[in-house]
C-alpha cells in the first residue's frame, strides 16, 4: 500500500514542472498574432499617402480594402462601393461606433459617408507590409495608379 501511495504522491519536482509548463503557455503565443505576413493582392495597384490617428504618414502601393480597390460606405440606408480611381482624398473621423468619411472626388465634389470601423486596409511600404483598421485612419490621399504605364515622355526604357 505504501508503494501505491508513493507512486501517486505529488513531488516538489512535479509542482515545479507543472508551474513551468503553465508559464510557458503565456510565452508561446497561442493567441492571434499582430504580425502582418502577407497582404491581399489587389486587382489594381494604387499609390496612396495614408496618415494614421497618431499622425504618422505612410507612402503605400498596392493599397486595398481586403484586396478590393473600392471603399465600402453607407449613405442613409444604401450600401455603396466607391471606386478608388474616382477618389482624390478621404478624411476619416471616428464617431461613436462608426467612422465618418468625408470624400473628395476627382470631379472636385465632396460627400460624407459612413464606414465600419473594423474594416481592414492593406498596403506595401518600401520597408514592410501594412494593415490598418478604418477607425485608425485620419486621411488617405490617392496619388494615382501604379499599374498604369507612364506617358511616352516619362518612360525610362
Amino acid at each position: 500500500m505504501d508503494n501505491e501511495r508513493r507512486r501517486h504522491a505529488v513531488t516538489p519536482w512535479m509542482v515545479v514542472l507543472l508551474v513551468a509548463a503553465w508559464l510557458n503557455l503565456g510565452m508561446g503565443g497561442l493567441g492571434d498574432s499582430d504580425v502582418v505576413t502577407k497582404i491581399p493582392k489587389p486587382e489594381r495597384s494604387f499609390l496612396v499617402e495614408l496618415v494614421d490617428a497618431a499622425d504618422v504618414s505612410f507612402a503605400l502601393r498596392d493599397f486595398s480594402m481586403s484586396g478590393l480597390t473600392m471603399l465600402p460606405v453607407t449613405a442613409g440606408k444604401a450600401d455603396i462601393s466607391l471606386d478608388f480611381a474616382e477618389i482624390l482624398e478621404a478624411r476619416m473621423y471616428l464617431q461613436d461606433d462608426r467612422v465618418l468619411a468625408r470624400v473628395l472626388f476627382r470631379n472636385q465634389t465632396t460627400r460624407e459617408f459612413m464606414i465600419e470601423p473594423d474594416l481592414a486596409f492593406y498596403g506595401l511600404t518600401d520597408w514592410g507590409k501594412l494593415k490598418i483598421k478604418a477607425e485608425n485612419i485620419r486621411r488617405i490621399t490617392f496619388l494615382g495608379r501604379a499599374d498604369k504605364p507612364l506617358p511616352a515622355g516619362m518612360r525610362t526604357d
